[in-house]
């Protein structure tokens, strides 16, 4: 292709051909077009696990490079989602219909709900607050933007309650596990929250919560599937371009603590693993990540009525009968 056009015209005639955006990106490149950058990383999102180490930056980029592309070229591309429109919970149905897929959507970093955010939290470090409600400050069309919450939650040392009632998050970091003091967790009503990661558990005093156990993967009312995990294997023989472009891009930088011995490791997604434990007052789906496969057979057994061994989700694991 010889000029932008072709590549815009074949795109919006191709939507899912990656390579032929990996390619758009090399031209955009050799040309010293930032929107290189842009269409790589919005590639990267597709793939990468929800959980990726990376995750926060890339969210962070995509934000700066979509507020400095043209609108209409961002349409012309693929818009990414950067708000959350959770379709998964069904509040008439009152169960989970799995999409087979963990919620993906882009953190806007770059608007106003997420700058107030931050500075929520930074008052709450300095002020040494007990209770903290990050969201109440913040109107509802800007709660709905919220999707995660910052790393700098780790830094709520003394934070004893967690209220995160009505929100719109779709994933916790895993910071959460270095809020030390945590003693009660409140997200109930946050129905696009389906799962926890592994590392709430090392929030020792954590014993008392108030979750929307419906909106749970797994859980007991109506057993709905865990969006199955995907190892490096499977990634790299379905996608190979992808491959390609993570390697470029990150290659064996891209390290994360295991969430079991807490030992650093070379992510490339070999041993992520379901697990379902009780924490606080309920059963919390809880998604880890491991170095060896001796982490994954340290984990504990899982709760009473719930799938007892470590899994990897997808519609194999057999749970059982749920309680409707």
């Amino acid at each position: 292709m010889r000029d932008e056009n072709s590549f815009l015209q074949a795109i919006r005639a191709n939507r899912h051909d990656d390579a032929l955006h990996l390619v758009y990106a090399d031209w955009l490149e050799d040309r010293g077009d930032i929107r290189a950058e842009y269409l790589r990383l919005r590639l990267a999102v597709s793939y990468l696990s929800i959980d990726h180490v990376c995750r926060p930056d890339i969210d962070d980029q995509l934000s700066r490079l979509r507020r400095q592309a043209d609108p209409a070229w961002i349409r012309a591309v693929g818009s990414i989602v950067t708000a959350m429109s959770c379709s998964c919970y069904r509040t008439g149905g009152a169960h989970l219909t799995s999409t087979q897929r963990l919620h993906n959507e882009v953190q806007d970093t770059q608007g106003a709900a997420w700058s107030k955010l931050c500075h929520a939290i930074d008052e709450a470090v300095s002020d040494g607050r007990e209770e903290f409600v990050p969201l109440q400050a913040i109107s509802r069309e800007q709660r709905a933007q919220i999707v995660t919450l910052p790393a700098s939650i780790g830094k709520l040392k003394k934070v004893r309650r967690l209220i995160l009632y009505g929100s719109s998050l779709s994933r916790i970091p895993p910071e959460i596990g270095e809020m030390t003091s945590l003693e009660r967790m409140d997200p109930y009503t946050s129905y696009p929250l389906h799962w926890f990661p592994y590392q709430i558990t090392r929030c020792e005093n954590l014993s008392a919560s108030t979750v929307s156990t419906r909106a749970l993967y797994g859980n007991y009312k109506a057993r709905p599937m865990f969006p199955p995990l995907r190892s490096w294997r499977e990634l790299a023989n379905d996608s190979p371009e992808f491959v390609q472009l993570y390697e470029r891009r990150w290659g064996p930088t891209a390290r994360r603590r295991c969430c079991v011995c807490d030992q650093t490791y070379l992510d490339e997604q070999q041993h992520r693993v379901w697990i379902s434990l009780r924490v606080g007052t309920d059963v919390l789906p809880l998604l880890v990540n491991a170095c060896s496969k001796q982490c994954i057979k340290a984990l504990p057994t899982g709760a009473d009525n719930h799938v007892q061994h470590p899994h990897r989700g997808g519609p194999s694991v057999v749970q059982p009968s749920p309680h409707l």
